[in-house]
């Protein structure tokens, strides 16, 4: 049964009070609830669940994913800064920094490359480790007292188990979520006085802190430009120049890069579909791509998380938010037609 308004209600005072606390665990909070919020849509259960067993080494690994482009320099071009790695504490440097910053001086480019390290499941096991006596202590402190209404605690062993419903909360506000935690944690690292000498503007910080790089967004748009055969995915017009790499599923909807999520188009087509989902044809055509190309897209796009049905999963809850929100689907140009429940049954299938 999906939760009701006044559940959902209390979810989300609870929820604010949380951000109304001081940073007692620094960036660690805003981490913590991002990466709970991401496994409960990537989980792919559905409304009126149970309790959501999440293993520790998959939040170690959302842990890692939201660090890692913070390991390295920041630099805002602005007059008098000076390119630095931006702090996460007030005082010393968040261990996770610190732990993922040796794999970085062992010769791995991207996370991709990190996982393929002989380190990375002992640096999983650690920042698990720095998760469960940090953020999983102390999130759910309001006022000096513990309100456990995400999960008990301590947890058991090896994982965390958010409470009967709580998933489906999550999957619901997860824009809210998002939007929320990356606010509170710009915010926290900007006040830090130990940055005061290497931040810039604060939307360059937060396509530094959260999205990925031009030139990694150029290196995937020359991969897919192969395999769409310079094609636009949206018209399959002919595309001259580089082209847009445009997030299927709207950054502004799930701000995370994944690797089958990206295609490739003509800036007019992306500029179009904005923040929009993509009618039911773009769709099929979307997963019949991955389904063909798959594999040669987690092999080209190496620097970005490739698991397509976690892709797919997420693409299920962005479509049923969606339709029950009574959107319409892009289809071209200022066309839109009404998003239906065929577009589940194909991500279901």
């Amino acid at each position: 049964m999906k939760p009701s308004a006044e559940q959902q209600l209390q979810f989300l005072q609870h929820l604010q009070r949380l951000f109304d606390e001081g940073d007692f665990v620094a960036t660690y909070k805003y981490a913590l609830l991002m990466s709970l919020a991401e496994l409960a849509v990537e989980s792919g259960a559905g409304d009126g669940e149970g309790e959501l067993h999440l293993p520790m080494v998959r939040i170690a690994e959302k842990f890692a994913e939201l660090y890692w482009p913070q390991t390295v320099p920041y630099a805002s071009g602005v007059a008098g800064t000076n390119p630095s790695v931006l702090a996460q504490n007030q005082g010393t440097q968040a261990a996770v920094v610190n732990y993922l910053s040796i794999l970085r001086a062992q010769g791995a480019a991207t996370i991709a490359h990190a996982r393929q390290l002989p380190g990375w499941n002992g640096t999983l096991r650690t920042i698990a480790s720095t998760v469960a006596n940090m953020p999983l202590r102390y999130l759910q402190n309001v006022g000096g007292v513990l309100v456990p209404f995400l999960y008990d605690f301590p947890p058991p062993r090896g994982e965390v188990v958010l409470k009967a419903g709580v998933g489906t909360m999550l999957r619901t506000f997860h824009p809210l979520v998002q939007q929320l935690a990356r606010a509170a944690w710009i915010r926290h690292v900007r006040g830090n006085r130990l940055n005061a000498p290497v931040i810039g503007l604060a939307d360059e910080l937060e396509a530094f802190m959260f999205g990925a790089s031009r030139s990694t967004l150029a290196a995937a748009g020359q991969a897919l430009s192969k395999l769409q055969s310079r094609r636009c995915f949206y018209c399959d017009g002919v595309i001259a120049g580089p082209g847009d790499v445009d997030h299927f599923i709207p950054w502004s909807r799930y701000p995370r890069d994944l690797a089958h999520n990206f295609v490739l188009a003509h800036a007019e087509c992306n500029r179009r579909k904005s923040d929009m989902l993509a009618a039911e044809r773009h769709l099929e055509r979307w997963m019949e791509r991955n389904l063909r190309f798959g594999a040669d897209i987690a092999a080209e796009l190496d620097g970005f998380l490739a698991d397509r049905n976690c892709s797919n999963r997420v693409a299920l809850w962005a479509y049923e938010q969606g339709i029950g929100a009574g959107s319409h689907g892009w289809v071209a140009a200022r066309i839109t037609e009404p998003l239906g429940e065929r577009c589940l049954s194909l991500l279901a299938a």
